[in-house]
Formats: structure tokens, C-alpha cells, sequence
């Protein structure tokens, strides 16, 4: 399959950066993405009039959504959206939505880990030097191997579970940090 053949929509965050605020909406960009999820600590907020036009825009991502760094450090941070927020993105970001008919959300995710993957992509849908991003119309035409739902069920199902400890793990090592300083 090619990335668009198994997504039904690829695109990615805000091209315009709305004008910050001290409260709002959340408003991410590629620096504030973590392993999982979101640093909230340095993210930007927005009004609410401005984050209506990034969800009109389709800004907005959804529960199940693949979110990949694409600028900068790209292919550093992919996860897969827990949960639909009230939280916007910038265009540093790429949003994949799956067609869960064919493929899911967190296989996606693992397939766009893989170092076959990587490496195309680093190969080939990269531009820039001083900071390369993948070229969103580039990144579409990706083919990967994606065996049937059945099959991607049994490797999810020994891969989420390691996922999940890792995750627990790293979140104890840094109360641990937070404790001894």
C-alpha cells in the first residue's frame, strides 16, 4: 500500500501561527511533542476564535489520529491521539487518519517507526538543510507492507503491552529524579 491508499486524510497542522496568549486552547508544534503525547509546559495557547478556525481547518487532531514530527528532528516523535482534545497543531506536525479497515491507528504508528521507513523517507521525502521537513505530497507516496488486520491484531498484541511498561517505567524514573532533587 502507499501511506494514502491506507489513510483517509493526510495533511498537517497550521500553516499560520495564531497570536498567543497567557490562557486558551492549547496550540502544539513539533517541540512540543513528546514519546506520547504532549509537553504542555512550553506550549502556546490561543483564543477561542482562533482555534475554531484551526478546527474548521482541520487542525484539530482526532482520537485515533497518527501524529508524526515532520519538521526538524523529523520521524523523532510519532504517536498515536488517545483522545479527541481541544488542542491545536501547527504545520510541523503531520496528521495521519487511518482507515481503520484496513490498518490500525498504532500499527501505523510502529510501521512509521521502522527503519525501512525511516530511511526511505529520510531518502526521499526530505527537503532543506538548515531544517529539513518532509514534503507533505512526498510522504503520500510512501509504500509499505501491511499485512491483514488479523495478523497486525497478534503484533499489536504483544508490542502495546511492552509500550505500556516502558511508558510506566519512564514515568517512575522521572518521579524518581523529581524525589532525589
Amino acid at each position: 500500500y502507499k501511506l494514502k491508499d491506507i489513510c483517509l486524510r493526510i495533511t498537517d497542522g497550521s500553516h499560520s501561527s495564531p497570536a498567543a496568549q497567557v490562557s486558551g486552547y492549547p496550540m502544539f508544534s513539533v517541540k512540543d511533542m513528546l514519546e506520547s503525547g504532549f509537553d504542555y509546559s512550553k506550549c502556546k495557547y490561543i483564543s477561542e476564535e482562533d482555534f475554531l478556525t484551526l478546527k474548521k481547518n482541520g487542525c484539530v487532531p482526532q482520537k485515533g489520529d497518527v501524529l508524526v514530527a515532520k519538521d526538524g528532528s523529523y520521524l523523532k516523535q510519532i504517536f498515536v491521539c488517545k483522545e479527541t482534545k481541544n488542542e491545536g497543531i501547527l504545520s510541523s506536525i503531520a496528521i495521519f487518519r487511518p482507515n481503520r479497515e484496513i490498518i490500525f491507528p498504532e500499527f501505523l504508528s510502529y510501521l512509521l517507526k521502522s527503519p525501512q521507513v525511516y530511511n526511505y523517507i529520510a531518502n526521499n521525502c526530505v527537503s532543506g538543510s538548515a531544517l529539513p521537513r518532509i514534503v507533505l505530497k512526498d510522504f503520500k507516496e510512501v509504500s509499505m507492507r501491511v499485512p491483514d488486520r488479523e495478523i497486525q491484531k497478534r503484533i499489536l498484541d504483544v508490542l502495546l503491552p511492552l509500550d505500556s511498561k516502558i511508558e510506566q517505567n519512564r514515568r517512575i524514573n522521572d518521579n524518581l529524579v523529581r524525589l532525589a532533587s
